[in-house]
């Protein structure tokens, strides 16, 4: 089994900060464009799979030439090899424009279920279409504060709460969250996850960890990231705009988890260190 390719929303932050509206609104254009007209010839044709979003909202949650069918049905049958079965309960934090969720309508059987929450209204409001064919479905926006996805978000990263009772879920996912969170944030959600676990459940958590080893190794010549701006508790890629791409000591997430009662199991390095794309390395954690 391919092990999922889990990357972050940074490759429109690779210039300044002068720079990036113009590349993003550039990019913005011809992905409108490049997008409309690829799901004209889909439907036309006939290939146009049912609760598809547009290929103009692809790029919100991966670089906008992926497959989004492929990558969510991939990540999918990663989870079923890592113990996922069909009457789980799946958290999915920040779950973007449904891109696991999709892949998993003809998987999760009642009482299994799905709940996913993201912080950008477009893309929780795409999903709630999905709500309409698969009720056990659900997905809800979280009002919290970003400054480049819900900038209107009331609420800091670092006090929220998630709204499900404790010990609700068997699979908690998230998929390039915690490489734009800060410190505090991250702790926050970590103590979150587990408390929304039950005992035994799973967490599935994709972010950029460093070690001596891979310091060892970071090159700008071949390396997606090298992460070579220190912060407070943090290294960031950009040090005018942290939250674009975030990293960790390994060590410090280790002890993140270690003190919310959450026991690694399980350890897959990324791609981001050694080679050009973002594939970030992936945790799994169960419940004790």
């Amino acid at each position: 089994m391919r092990r999922p390719d889990a990357t972050g929303r940074v490759d429109a932050m690779r210039y300044t900060p002068a720079l990036i509206r113009t590349k993003t609104g550039l990019r913005a254009t011809v992905d409108f464009v490049s997008g409309g007209i690829l799901d004209l010839v889909d439907t036309v044709r006939g290939r146009r799979r049912p609760l598809t979003p547009p290929r103009r909202m692809w790029g919100l949650v991966t670089a906008s030439h992926d497959d989004f069918h492929a990558a969510g049905a991939n990540l999918r049958d990663f989870l079923i090899e890592q113990g996922l079965q069909r009457d789980h309960r799946v958290l999915d934090v920040g779950c973007g424009i449904g891109r696991l969720a999709l892949a998993l309508t003809g998987y999760l059987e009642p009482p299994g279920s799905y709940d996913g929450f993201d912080i950008m209204p477009v893309a929780i409001r795409w999903c709630q279409r999905i709500t309409r064919v698969y009720p056990h479905f659900r997905f809800q926006l979280a009002d919290v504060h970003s400054a480049r996805y819900h900038p209107r978000g009331r609420m800091k990263p670092s006090a929220y709460v998630f709204p499900y009772e404790r010990a609700s879920f068997d699979y908690v996912v998230l998929s390039s969250v915690f490489s734009h969170m800060l410190p505090d944030d991250m702790a926050q959600y970590v103590a979150e996850i587990a408390r929304v676990l039950r005992p035994g459940g799973r967490a599935l958590i994709s972010c950029y960890l460093l070690t001596p080893e891979i310091r060892a190794v970071l090159d700008p010549t071949r390396s997606a990231l090298t992460f070579r701006h220190p912060g407070p508790g943090y290294w960031a890629e950009f040090p005018e705009m942290p939250e674009a791409a975030l990293a960790y000591d390994a060590s410090q997430v280790h002890a993140l988890y270690t003190a919310h009662a959450l026991e690694i199991v399980h350890q897959f390095p990324g791609t981001w260190s050694t080679t050009k794309t973002q594939g970030q390395d992936l945790i799994i954690a169960t419940k004790i």
